[in-house]
């Protein structure tokens, strides 16, 4: 029978799939777009009919990834995040108050759509009784195969670079999930084996200025999905950080270079002596190192610590900091309630209860996705800014500076705090935000300049200047020079007094 029941669930599962990716093919003339559905169709027609062989199996797998495609194909078609290992480790790490942020009724709709055809294709092939013959799906294999190998060797060639997005099963729904589950679970093996990192304070240091006159109180704010190019400061048009243009003692260094476009993999290398030519994580955070030499250490969060167990990526690497507060300690706000400015008593009170030199970290919820949430009525400058999706570019956009000016606000409201002290304050964000680029939205792209272009931001207090006029003189003398995540680490050391010995990192002072 020509169109048995069989063949019929298979072309569907195979149409299915081919139309994922929708994208990469209406991107292309006519012609090649033709060439690659009916490539797909083929393709996939032929895996699928092999696949049957094991129908008990494949009943239950392939629905799975008809139901993973389906989400990743609706991530890369509406907001061009392609499915990857990285993506699922953030899956997995997520809040419940972040992934709520993240569905959209178009989302929702998505994953409806996605459970509803994957139930329906689990039932489908439940009732396949005859696998095609083998004939057929092997032939065109021969032919098909090597028409992918072909691409990826010759991937510099137009007609090569022009295909391989849509049909290489480097791309293609859903063996571009299976290469990322494998992808993972690798990484997910090697995460869990992996040794605990050492304490930074075994590195060789030494006290630069013992005889300071009055402790020194350092502050490093991490920011959040916040892009240099949207910070007024910085030369953009929009008046997004008013209070810091005010400030005599800001010191802007543009747009640094990010490790990465994801929290988890930026935010360890920015607190530890990790580097981009040498990234595995050995140390946890510079808060060891600061413990080692006299200062009273914190490590205050946006984050819940009920979530963020101390076998996550950013926690594991605090260090023994001698005060952690997380949000839940000290408010019942969710996450979509909750705003940075919430943390400012709680560092009010860190200052308060402590005395001599003070090392505090701030961990902030910045300008992360959705951004209207990110900031109160009184940072509400940019209107309209409510949006359920990304139809409305312009909304997105003010509620986006929106956040930056609420991060504005934070900062200046800490540098009030320590104003009159011997006191410095270092801002920077893990990673960027794309907003619209190319139809690019959020981060998690390694690849986009805008989500690896973050800002950092130096203020130091007129005593510190007094104090360390060789220091500010070193800081004032890096700006505008091309600068990454690697100076985080020993910049933040140096400026606290200490210096690294035998170390081959980008110091700011030289020991």
């Amino acid at each position: 029978m020509l169109f048995s029941r069989t063949s019929v669930t298979l072309a569907l599962l195979a149409t299915a799939f081919a139309g994922m990716m929708y994208l990469p093919l209406s991107q292309m003339p006519p012609a090649y777009a033709a060439f690659c559905f009916v490539y797909l169709l083929l393709f996939h027609y032929s895996i699928f009919s092999l696949a049957l062989r094991l129908r008990k199996i494949t009943a239950i797998l392939l629905p799975i990834l008809l139901f993973l495609s389906i989400i990743g194909s609706y991530l890369y078609t509406f907001l061009n995040i392609k499915i990857s290992d990285n993506l699922l480790f953030l899956l997995i790490e997520t809040t419940a108050g972040e992934a709520g942020q993240a569905l959209t009724p178009a989302f929702i709709a998505a994953i409806l759509a996605a459970v509803i055809l994957s139930t329906g294709a689990y039932y489908g092939l439940k009732r396949c009784t005859q696998p095609p013959s083998l004939k057929w799906p092997i032939l065109l294999l021969i032919v098909l195969i090597p028409i992918n190998v072909a691409l990826s060797k010759f991937n510099k060639y137009p007609l090569a670079r022009q295909l391989r997005p849509a049909i290489a099963t480097k791309y293609a729904f859903p063996f571009c999930v299976i290469d990322s589950v494998a992808n993972f679970s690798i990484r997910w093996v090697q995460y869990k084996t992996r040794p605990k990192p050492q304490s930074s304070a075994l590195l060789s240091s030494e006290v630069m200025k013992p005889d300071q006159r009055e402790p020194l109180t350092l502050i490093f704010v991490i920011g959040e999905s916040a892009r240099a190019d949207h910070f007024q400061i910085n030369g953009y048009p929009r008046e997004t950080t008013p209070r810091l243009a005010k400030e005599e003692n800001v010191l802007t260094y543009g747009a640094i270079r990010s490790f990465a476009a994801l929290t988890r993999i930026s935010v360890p290398v920015m607190l530890t002596p990790a580097t981009t030519k040498h990234p595995k994580i050995t140390t946890n955070s510079f808060l060891d190192l600061f413990v080692k030499h006299g200062f009273s250490t914190a490590w205050i969060s946006a984050n819940s610590r009920a979530v963020y167990s101390s076998d996550m990526p950013t926690t594991r690497i605090m260090g023994n900091a001698q005060k952690t507060i997380f949000r839940n300690d000290f408010t019942t706000a969710d996450y979509s309630s909750f705003r940075d400015e919430m943390m400012l008593p709680v560092v009010k009170e860190v200052l308060s209860t402590t005395d001599g030199k003070r090392a505090i970290v701030v961990h902030t919820r910045g300008s992360h996705f959705q951004y209207h949430s990110k900031y109160s009525q009184k940072y509400r400058k940019f209107t309209p800014d409510k949006y359920s999706g990304y139809d409305n570019l312009k909304t997105v956009i003010n509620a986006y500076d929106n956040s930056i000016i609420a991060t504005d606000g934070f900062l200046a409201d800490i540098y009030d705090m320590v104003r009159n002290q011997n006191a410095l304050v270092i801002y920077c964000s893990d990673h960027g935000e794309s907003l619209g680029e190319d139809g690019i939205f959020m981060h998690g792209n390694k690849k986009r300049p805008e989500q690896r272009e973050v800002p950092l931001i130096i203020w130091y207090s007129d005593k510190y200047k007094q104090l360390n006029p060789d220091y500010v003189a070193a800081l004032k003398n890096q700006v505008g020079k091309a600068l990454s995540h690697d100076v985080l680490f020993p910049w933040t050391v140096n400026l606290g007094g200490i210096a690294l010995k035998n170390t081959s990192l980008p110091v700011l002072i030289p020991n």
